[in-house]
C-alpha cells in the first residue's frame, strides 16, 4: 500500500507540472477554450488523484470509493462555475471583463461551509455527511492552492495573500490528502455507525 502511496503522490504533482505547462506553456494556449477546457481538466485530474490517496489511508467500501472519488472529481472542476455566474454569461469571451473572483473560489467561505458540514455530521451521526465533506475539502484546497500559485488565496474579509511558490503549492497538494486521511481517521471513532449505506443520506 505504501507503494501504492508514493506512486498517486508522484502522479499528483506530474499533473500538476503537467497541467501548468499544457494550459500556459503549449502552442495551444493561445486558445482561450483549449485553456479552460485543459485547466478544468487539471483541476479534474488532480482532484481525482487526492480522492485515490485519501481513501489508499481509509477503510471504506469499494462502492463509497468510487462514489466519492467521483464526486471529488466532479468538484474539484465545477468550483469555476461561479467565473460565469460573476460574468452572468456562459460565453467564454465574457469572463475577460470579470475582475473578481466568485465565492467558490474563497478559501475562508469553503472552510466555513465545509466546517458546517463536519459539525452536522457529527451532531447527526452520518458519516456518509463527513466523508463527503472532506472530498469538498479536497476539491476546493487542490483547487485554490493551484490558482494560488497565480492569484494568491482569498481569505475573505482580510484580502488576498500573494502567489504561492510553485514548488509549495505543489508539496501541499501532494501531501494534504494523507494529512486529511488521518485527521479522518482519528475523527472517525465518534460515529456510532461506520458501515456507508448510501440509500439513507
Amino acid at each position: 500500500m505504501k507503494s501504492v502511496r508514493l506512486l498517486l503522490t508522484i502522479s499528483i504533482a506530474l499533473t500538476a507540472y503537467l497541467g501548468d505547462y499544457v494550459v500556459f506553456k503549449s502552442k495551444y494556449s493561445s486558445s482561450q477554450l483549449f485553456r479552460a477546457l485543459a485547466d478544468s481538466s487539471t483541476h479534474g485530474a488532480i482532484g481525482f488523484l487526492s480522492a485515490l490517496l485519501f481513501f489508499s489511508n481509509i477503510k471504506i467500501t469499494n462502492q463509497a470509493c468510487i462514489y466519492n472519488t467521483i464526486f471529488c472529481t466532479f468538484m474539484s472542476s465545477v468550483i469555476d462555475v461561479d467565473h460565469f455566474i460573476l460574468a452572468r454569461s456562459i460565453y467564454l469571451k465574457d469572463l475577460n471583463n470579470v475582475s473578481q473572483r466568485g465565492i467558490l473560489h474563497c478559501t475562508t467561505f469553503m472552510m466555513l461551509v465545509t466546517s458546517i458540514l463536519a459539525l452536522y455530521s457529527h451532531i447527526i451521526h452520518k458519516i456518509n455527511i463527513y466523508i463527503v465533506t472532506y472530498m469538498i475539502v479536497l476539491a476546493f484546497t487542490s483547487h485554490h492552492l493551484r490558482d494560488g500559485n497565480r492569484r494568491g488565496l482569498w481569505l475573505c474579509p482580510f484580502g488576498h495573500t500573494m502567489s504561492i511558490p510553485k514548488f509549495i503549492y505543489v508539496i501541499l497538494i501532494c501531501i494534504l490528502p494523507i494529512l486529511f486521511s488521518y485527521l479522518f481517521n482519528y475523527t472517525r471513532p465518534m460515529f456510532k455507525h461506520t458501515v456507508l449505506q448510501y440509500n439513507e443520506v
